[in-house]
Formats: C-alpha cells, structure tokens, sequence
C-alpha cells in the first residue's frame, strides 16, 4: 500500500507537511463512503428493530383477542345458541379485525389482515403475496414467523407474519358444507366461499404491515448530518494542524536531519573503525616480521665480527665484511621501518568521557531498541575529563558496547557507570548475557582469535587503543551470568606513564 502511494503521489518527494495533509485527505476520501455505509446500516438497522417489538406486541395482543374467542367466547355463545352464528362473539377474523381498526387508531398506517386462502370477506381474502407466504407455512409447519421489507403503491412496509391455526373440528360446524353452516352466515357472507375446509388443514395467516418510510427516511437524515459533522470534523483538524502545528512539522524536519546526520557519523565511524583495523593490523603484522628478521641479522652479524677478530684469509675476510656490510644495511632498514610504525601517533586533547559515552549511546540505540534491550546509565555528576583521542576512544567504546548487545538476550538490561578513583577515572560496561568460557577469558586479547566468525582484530584494538591512552582494561566475566568491561585512565599523564605503552607493547 506504502508502495502504492509513493508511486501514484510522490510521497517520498514532498515535506513532511504536504505529505501529512495529502494523507489526511486521503483517509478522509477512502473513509467517507465506509463511515456512510456502515453508519446508514447501523441505523436502519436500529429504526426496523424499534418498528419490529412494536409490531411483536400489536401482534401478539391481536392473537391474544383470537385465542380468546376460539377458546373461551364461541364455545359459551355455541352452547348458549345452539345453530345460531353471533358473528360479533364468534368468529375470530372479525373480532380481532376489530380490536385492530381499534388499536390502530393510536399506530397511524399500521395495518393488520387476517388473509387466507378460502376467506368469507372479500377483504380477508389473501393477495399473491400473502398467498405465497401462507404456502410457505404449509409447506414447513416449524416455520413460525416470517419478516420482510415490502414496496407498496401505499408506502414502504415492514412485514410481520404468522401462520394461523389449524381447522379443528369445531370449526367444522361453520366450514364444512354450506348446507351444515348455521343460517346466518349463508345470509352474511353467501355459499362461495368460507367451506369445504378438513380439520388439520392450513388456510390462513396473520400479517401486520408497518409502515418504515417516515423512520427509515430520518435514518438517511440523520447520518446526512453525521457524515456534514464527519467532514467538519476532519477540516477542523486539517485547518488546526496546518495553523497551529508548525512546530510538530518543524520537529519532524529536524528529527529526520538528525537521523540522517547520526546514519552518517555512524558510517564514518565504521570507516575510521576499519581503516584503525587495518592499519593496526599492519603495524602488528609489520612489528613481528621486522622483530623475527631482526634476530637473525643481529645473529648474522655478530658471528661475522667475531670471525673477522680471528686469524682468516683475506677471500673468506672479504666475504665476512660483505655480509657484515649486507647485514648493516638490513639492521638500518628495520630500524626505519620500526620507527615508521612506531611514529604514527594520534592527536590528544582534553576530553570528558560522559560526553564520549552519551555520544556513543545514541549512536546504539536503534540496535538496542530492535532487541528490546534498556540501558542503565549511572555518570559521574561532574565533567571526567582526561587526555584522549576522542575518535579512538569512542571506536573502543563502540565495539564493547556491540559485544554486550550481541550477548544480552531480548528484553535485558545493560549498565553504564562512570566515576573516579584518586586521580583516575574509571568506565565500566556490564550486561547479562552468555558470558565468556574460562578457556577463553585469557586470550580475548590475542591477535585474531575470535570465538565468533570474525577477525579477532576488536578486543586487541581496544586494548591497544587504551594503552595508547596510558590506561588499563580489565574483563571479569562468568559464563552464563554476564560480562563487566572496566577501562581506567588517568586524568593527567606522568612521565613514567609514557613508557606504559612500550613496556606493554615489548611484552
């Protein structure tokens, strides 16, 4: 989808706030139809559940009237009036047709039909809809209601209907034969229709039609209005980001620079980070040929002077002083190649390690925030401040901080300290991950031993780095309970520390 939209809108090439109010439109197309749709459905939803219960009860009040005159009034009058038909006590589709023009007096356009498919009253007779209706209740005797939503020449009409009761044989004395029927109903309805029925038989159902133009029509109103506040609503916000937000945008801007500024130095940081590996790699891999081809000249050369102080020819002299002459200048080139190595050395300046350490946090936190891990920092109140390379310093504290990212499992901690001691300061650097084998804690500082897939070149770097600095590095570690880096430097550089990194060096 992301995709999509940089393709059709540019979005990748706009400012954060075009690009933030062309969103904003377009949320607002895509969900107007959607807030429309759902919101109109919700509601005519609402409106036919309200019309259903009121339907539900004038229906059931209207079967109630039925019940009564089929089980309590007719059979009293019958006994009462034998072969005589009182249609007013009766006959049920007319009492309770009755009570419905009564009721319905209060329930304007509610309409109640008492259909059948072999009515008396031409006005009880069912329509092809309400006979196909009545099919179905004869076709599934389970069925005991059915609703629909009807158009009408007279309106829109919610349809309740459902199946009366069957013939009993009771009713046989007026819906058999016209001859069997009492004498007044031949003279108030005629011998066409109203006969021949056989008990258990099906002819009839109850329909109530409610009317649902008027509360279906002020659904559509009311989400008219709704969806009128929905737009209101949604230029307001645009109106008060583009007015009154300039600053979120301008946070945006300059959080996106900084972002860019941090990849940046972090890609330079890497750069340095390699060229110091390799450059240091020479210089190690330089200083060991030079010290194993120095012994051997010096070996060489010594023999020859010793030879040359006994009693020899002149021809095996000759040859002695042009080895010893060859071994000289062998001797010269590796002292200028030491010296070379030994010369490259890096600018130093007052610095404060909290700088350093915050500095190089921010630098990690993407890192650690893809691994959930939280870091605890505890700094010294007061500026630390010591000789340092600053870029050197922060290469060291780059490559421990990864290590102990590396190491910390999801979700853990790892803890920052700075401090002093006399007149030292110290950094310690701790977390709670695999730890280090014993087999391996002591040779962490060899040169490209690695338990892992890489050079081997960070730890021996770091120390060098430290030495470098006049300090110390120490690891305490267990394995399966963490790691703790500690790095001392002293705040000022005494005489008998600058030979520190030689003597270091020579062992």
């Amino acid at each position: 989808m992301r995709e999509l939209l940089n393709k059709v809108f540019r979005l990748d090439r706009l400012e954060p706030k075009r690009r933030f109010t062309l969103l904003l439109i377009l949320i607002y197309i895509l969900s107007f139809p959607l807030v429309m749709g759902f919101s109109y459905l919700i509601l005519k939803q609402n409106a036919i559940d309200h019309v259903y219960e009121t339907g539900r009860l004038y229906l059931a009040s209207i079967e109630a009237v039925r019940h009564y005159v089929s089980e309590e009034l007719r059979p009293r009058l019958q006994e009462e009036l034998p072969k005589k038909f009182v249609r007013e006590g009766m006959s049920r589709s007319y009492v309770a047709g009755a009570v419905a023009r009564q009721v319905m007096t209060d329930l304007p356009g509610y309409k109640f039909k008492h259909a059948s498919l072999n009515a008396r009253s031409p006005k009880n007779r069912a329509d092809s809809y309400e006979a196909d209706m009545i099919r179905q209740f004869l076709e599934n005797r389970d069925l005991k209601e059915k609703n629909d939503l009807i158009e009408r020449d007279d309106g829109r009409f919610y349809v309740i209907a459902r199946p009366g009761t069957a013939v009993k044989e009771s009713c046989l004395s007026c819906h058999s034969t016209p001859e069997a029927a009492p004498r007044e109903i031949i003279e108030i309805y005629g011998a066409e229709a109203g006969f021949y029925m056989k008990a258990g038989e099906l002819v009839d159902a109850m329909f109530v039609y409610i009317p649902v133009g008027v509360p279906l029509s002020a659904a559509a109103k009311t989400v008219t209005y709704f969806m009128a506040i929905y737009t209101v609503f949604f230029g307001t916000v645009l109106l008060i980001i583009n007015k009154r937000f300039g600053w979120f945008y301008t946070r945006i801007e300059s959080d996106n620079k900084m972002i860019e500024e941090i990849n940046s130095e972090v890609l330079n940081l890497n750069r340095e980070i390699e060229d110091i590996v390799a450059e240091r790699t020479m210089s190690m891999v330089g200083l060991r040929v030079a010290d194993r081809v120095r012994n051997p000249i010096t070996v060489i050369g010594g023999h020859c002077r010793q030879l040359l102080k006994t009693d020899i020819d002149d021809y095996v002299g000759g040859k002695l002083r042009d080895i010893l002459g060859e071994c000289k200048k062998m001797e010269n080139m590796i002292a200028d190649f030491d010296s070379l190595l030994k010369s490259k050395r890096f600018q130093f300046k007052r610095e404060d390690m909290n700088d350093i350490v915050k500095s190089t946090i921010a630098l990690l936190e993407k890192p650690m925030k893809e691994k959930n891990i939280q870091y605890s920092a505890q700094l010294y109140e007061k500026p630390l401040m010591f000789n340092a390379n600053r870029q050197l310093i922060r290469i060291s504290l780059n490559h421990i901080f990864n290590n102990a990212i590396d190491a910390t499992p999801q979700g853990g901690i790892i803890a920052v300290s700075t401090g002093m001691r006399g007149e030292k300061i110290y950094l310690r650097i701790s977390d709670l991950g695999a730890g280090i084998a014993n087999d391996d804690i002591n040779r962490v500082f060899e040169p490209f031993y690695s338990t892992k897939s890489r050079s081997g070149m960070g730890l021996p770097l770091v120390r060098q780095i430290v030495l470098d600095h006049m300090g110390e590095i120490t690891i305490d570690s267990k394995e399966g309970r963490g790691t703790t880096v500690e790095l001392i430097f002293p705040t000022r550089w005494r005489e008998q520390d600058m030979d520190a990194p030689n003597k270091a060096q020579a062992l």
